[in-house]
This record gives structure tokens, C-alpha cells and sequence, in this order.
């Protein structure tokens, strides 16, 4: 990303993850549910449609998830990253600002080894990468884990670009800001410069290997985790509008209700690390 660019978000943001999502200081939300007694998304416009209740996943679900599988004949593949190198001409890596002003984003914090892509902190200095195949619809799949630690939070989201953001939207296929790796929320941004927020989460531990995919089709998004449909977004008005690309990053604390500030409990490095990455077109 260049600099300046992304995590840079209005303090309005944090304020309204706390009020929309557990893991943020609020209610739990669970699976795209109402809150009991309340519905924290009464101001949105239209209707969402999630899924009533998630389902597990068993392990079963997630042993099929690891490898990467052929969607079907609906969705053409576009590129397939294994990170036995980095393809310099595939992804750029960041060098600018940390997430939310916050230290510094380097590209030395990004590396591949075994077979594995790693973006690393170590101490005021982070990392992320932007992939340069942008698309308008699609399906993006990938299997991560994320060490456990205070004060950095992983994020592997869909990014506009036109680089517009809030204008543009987000796609926030997985965030798991907890230092205790136990929540990923997805999280949709629209509504232009107001940026609300519409999202979910599920419970796991995401300091285990996991496997997450989005498609986006022009009436719908679905969000699945180890293979399971979790979350369905089917209102117009909430569906984003412009070509996006996809963002790995590791983003540094503090950010109020979200992620805090490093302390003296920091691991002196911690890694969000991928196996791969599937692209897909609508056939």
C-alpha cells in the first residue's frame, strides 16, 4: 500500500466495531444474529440476509479445507500462490507508516521460507502487501494462522482499487485482532463516506491453520471458514460497488476496542503466516 493509505481510519471506526462486534468491548453478535432484545443494525439500509444460525465446522471439514479444491465450473482460476518464492511482480510490499499511524510498515517484514509466506513484527516494525490483480467480482481463498500476542492484529481483506476508502468500501475476510487468536470477524464496509459496518464472527482458534474464502457475485457475498458457509450478505444497498484487490497485513496497536498497544507480554517477533492463496473469475 502506499503510504498513508488504508488504516488510517476515522476513530468513529473503532467506536463502532465495539458497538457491533464481540471481541471489541460489546455484545456479541453471533453469526450475523440479532443481538437478544436489540438489533444493532437498525440504521442500515435494506436487509441483510446471513445465515440464522453458523454451522461448525467439523474436523472432517477442516482436514478437506487445508489443500486448495476446484470450486466448480462456475469460477476460472486467475493465479495460485504456494510461496515457494515471492513474485515481486505478483504482490507489492509495504513501506510506509504502521496500521492505524503506529510505528512502521517494512518490506523486510515480509518474507517466504518453506513454503510459507510470513509477515513478521519485531519490535516498532511491521508489515503487509497489497496483490496487484484487481477485480470486480470473484472468489479469493486462502489458509492462514496468525502467533499469538499482544499489541498486532492479522488482517486479509479486500481493498479498493481505487484506493478510495471509506468512499469505496472494504471487505474484511479475516480479522483477528485478539491477542489470544480466538475470534476472526468478517467485516463489510459500505455506505461511502459514512462508513458503516455490517459483519460477523466465529470462534476458533486462529493460532491453528484455517482456511477462509469469499465469493462475490453481483446479488450476493458468502463468506466461508474451513469450507462452511458463515455468513451471507444479500441487500444491494450493502453490496460493494468497485473493483477490489487483496491485502495481507499485520496491523500494530493501539486501536480503542480493537487492537491494543504492545506491552512488556509482546513476543520480541510474532508472524501472520499464509500456505496459499486461490483467485477465482465468475467463469
Amino acid at each position: 500500500m502506499p503510504n498513508g493509505r488504508r488504516r488510517a481510519r476515522a476513530a468513529a471506526v473503532g467506536a463502532a466495531l465495539a458497538a457491533l462486534l464481540a471481541g471489541c468491548g460489546g455484545p456479541s453478535v453471533e453469526s450475523g444474529s440479532p443481538i437478544p432484545g436489540q438489533d444493532p443494525f437498525a440504521g442500515l439500509p435494506g436487509t441483510a440476509s446471513p445465515l440464522p444460525v453458523a454451522p461448525s465446522a467439523s474436523l472432517d471439514d477442516k482436514a478437506r479445507s487445508a489443500l486448495p479444491v476446484d470450486p466448480g465450473p462456475q469460477w476460472m482460476r486467475l493465479t495460485a500462490e504456494d510461496f515457494d518464492t515471492f513474485r515481486e511482480h505478483a504482490w507489492s510490499r509495504y513501506d510506509s507508516v504502521g496500521a492505524f499511524g503506529n510505528g512502521l510498515r517494512r518490506s523486510s517484514a515480509v518474507t517466504v521460507s518453506d513454503g510459507l509466506l510470513n509477515v513478521t513484527a519485531r519490535g516498532n516494525v511491521s508489515g503487509g502487501m497489497a496483490h496487484k490483480l484487481g477485480q470486480k467480482y470473484g472468489r479469493w481463498e486462502f489458509r492462514a494462522r496468525s502467533d499469538k500476542g499482544r499489541g498486532f492484529g492479522s488482517a486479509i481483506l479486500l481493498w479498493p482499487d481505487s484506493e478510495r476508502f471509506p468512499e469505496d468500501g472494504e471487505i474484511d475476510i479475516m480479522e483477528v485482532p485478539a491477542e489470544t487468536r480466538d475470534r476472526a470477524h468478517f467485516i463489510l464496509h459500505f455506505g461511502g463516506a459514512a462508513n458503516r459496518l455490517y459483519g460477523t464472527h466465529v470462534d476458533e482458534d486462529f493460532s491453528e491453520w484455517h482456511t477462509f474464502a469469499l465469493e462475490w457475485l453481483p446479488d450476493r457475498l458468502v463468506w466461508y471458514v474451513d469450507g462452511v458457509e458463515r455468513f451471507r450478505v444479500l441487500d444491494p444497498n450493502i453490496l460493494p460497488k468497485t473493483s477490489m484487490h487483496l491485502a495481507i497485513q499485520l496491523d500494530q496497536g493501539p486501536k480503542k476496542d480493537w487492537i491494543p498497544a504492545p506491552d512488556a507480554t509482546t513476543p520480541a517477533a510474532m508472524s501472520l503466516q499464509v500456505d496459499w492463496v486461490r483467485v477465482y473469475a465468475p467463469a
